[in-house]
């Protein structure tokens, strides 16, 4: 009871005391370093960092946008014939490549359906009947929205649509082709040409913040992750192609949607059609972040976070070499890394284990994303070494997989089977693109853990704890003071796949992301200003 009550105080309480926005003394200089906007939405002993809660003012806000004079479609029979044969969860990671271009070929509806129902759709009901969705929610309050522009959708008249988990319907918000408009406000235009749709996620940031405070901004990011990689995966295993363009035109792509790019604003894009080259119009236009085009912070922009995303919009430059790529980031492995500078072991005399691999378990993308739950409780249980690796896999061995660069695993492990090869508790380092994990801290660390996360007791009963972490500033230096949006993002995918990889090995997973930063870096042993941990997620044998 009292560690509930811990909790509970914690979730409740801002933590203007413990510096809060005054530890970043403008807003300039808050953007400079991407590291400034992760402190502002962290997690202390005393509570979430933010300006103050809206809970006061009564209940939650809803977790739909109501759109009631909008014409709606009911998306078409969930059994509905698919495109291409079911394929299983670590055949698609396998095969995953983003579309250099699209073709003119038509989808069908229905398989536009089972795509934005695999993305983020009504998966179940909870206790009291609450919808249980695709992806995960931090407090099950749905800051994602998915917006469809459908230009050549068999069965769907071109138009701009809103995704209606609840009542599995389109509302048409537009009529007429709007892919063209879309193409403005991407870096790459020829390569959107003659996608079938684009499905554009928003975030209604002040659903999070009702709860969360700052901390929100970063679970709305999160979450963006979490349902672009159902829909990445799940365009995949239904013979379609995919593209996910991080760098857009904000103000372009909110002002399609009627969004306003401060209480709402579109934090993610994906082109998705039948695959073919780019179109022979392949010419490239340059964006740079509103701060270096020398526009001013709008004035009535008053909660941090959203003043971030508003700062950190792309806009129109009239020269190609004045921004940044994010694709010029350099690799986690060539930026900072534990390494002998941060008193760990030197890699090249680290005790390195090899997970062993595991029969592919067969599960297809659409049956984990259905039976995708975040666990209760854990059984203090030890999991298979092979699972373990299995999950690893799906997670980060695929460099197909990653948006980008800048986000490394560690890996807490609690109880994992021994035997050949042995794995004992402690710390370890994934090294990407291999099943190799790097001893960092032996020891049972299941306590501290748990202590690190509010006294959660998933946090020690869980056999496996695995932490995405962020290079912030080197992300900073070749993506600008955007990338913190876009290492959110790839947090949320890696953990997406860990939630389906680890319910494809018949274990259980859940986020645990209410931690107290400071105490998860130092028992992560991240005493780089620039490296945080972004994301936390447990897995184990359910109950």
């Amino acid at each position: 009871m009292a560690r509930r009550l811990i909790r509970r105080r914690f979730l409740q309480l801002a933590g203007q005391a413990l510096g809060g926005l005054l530890a970043v003394p403008g807003l300039a200089r808050a953007q400079e370093k991407a590291r400034a906007i992760h402190e502002a939405t962290r997690n202390t002993l005393r509570g979430a960092v933010g300006v103050h809660l809206r809970q006061l003012g009564g209940g939650p806000p809803p977790v739909e946008k109501p759109y009631p004079e909008a014409a709606r479609t009911p998306l078409p029979n969930e059994a509905a014939t698919r495109v291409g044969p079911a394929r299983s969860l670590a055949e698609v990671v396998r095969a995953y490549r983003p579309a250099p271009g699209f073709g003119a070929q038509p989808i069908l509806f229905a398989t536009l359906g089972r795509l934005l129902e695999a993305a983020n759709g009504v998966t179940g009901r909870g206790p009291g009947g609450v919808a249980l969705r695709a992806a995960p929610s931090a407090g099950a309050l749905y800051a994602g929205e998915i917006y469809v522009a459908c230009e050549r959708v068999q069965g769907l008249a071109p138009g701009l649509y809103y995704y209606s988990p609840l009542s599995r319907s389109l509302a048409r918000l537009r009529e007429g082709p709007q892919l063209a408009e879309l193409q403005a406000g991407l870096e790459e235009p020829g390569r959107a040409q003659a996608a079938a749709a684009a499905v554009l996620l928003t975030n209604v940031f002040d659903r999070y913040r009702w709860r969360y405070a700052n901390r929100g901004y970063r679970y709305a990011l999160i979450d963006s992750g979490h349902i672009g990689e159902n829909l990445r995966l799940a365009t995949t295993s239904a013979g379609l192609a995919e593209w996910g363009p991080l760098r857009f035109h904000d103000d372009r792509l909110n002002s399609l949607l009627g969004a306003d790019g401060t209480s709402e604003a579109v934090c993610a894009v994906h082109l998705l059609g039948a695959g073919a080259p780019p179109a022979s119009d392949s010419h490239t236009r340059r964006f740079a972040e509103a701060a270096r085009a020398g526009q001013e912070l709008p004035a009535d922009a008053d909660d941090a976070p959203e003043r971030y995303h508003a700062w950190t919009k792309l806009v129109a430059l009239e020269r190609a070499s004045d921004s940044p790529r994010v694709a010029d980031v350099p690799q986690a492995s060539e930026s900072v890394r534990p390494g002998a500078s941060e008193g760990l072991p030197d890699p090249l005399s680290a005790i390195v284990t090899t997970l062993p691999s595991r029969t592919d378990p067969g599960l297809t993308v659409e049956q984990a994303i259905r039976a995708r739950r975040s666990a209760r409780r854990f059984r203090r249980e030890p999991i298979a070494a092979s699972d373990l690796g299995y999950v690893l896999d799906a997670a980060h061995a695929h460099p197909s997989l990653r948006r980008t660069p800048g986000v490394e695993l560690l890996v807490f492990v609690n109880r994992v089977t021994q035997g050949e090869p042995g794995l004992a508790p402690g710390l370890y380092r994934a090294r990407p693109g291999s099943l190799e994990l790097e001893l960092v801290r032996p020891g049972d660390l299941s306590a501290q853990l748990t202590r690190a996360c509010l006294g959660q007791e998933k946090a020690g009963q869980a056999a496996v704890g695995i932490a995405m972490v962020g290079d912030l500033e080197a992300a900073a230096r070749g993506g600008g003071d955007r990338s913190y949006r876009d290492l959110c993002l790839e947090a949320g995918a890696i953990g997406q796949r860990v939630y389906l990889a680890a319910g494809s090995a018949g274990l259980a997973a859940r986020n645990l992301a209410a931690f107290v930063d400071q105490r998860l870096n130092e028992l992560a042993q991240i005493d780089t200003p620039g490296r945080a941990v972004l994301h936390l997620t447990m897995l184990g044998p359910g109950e």
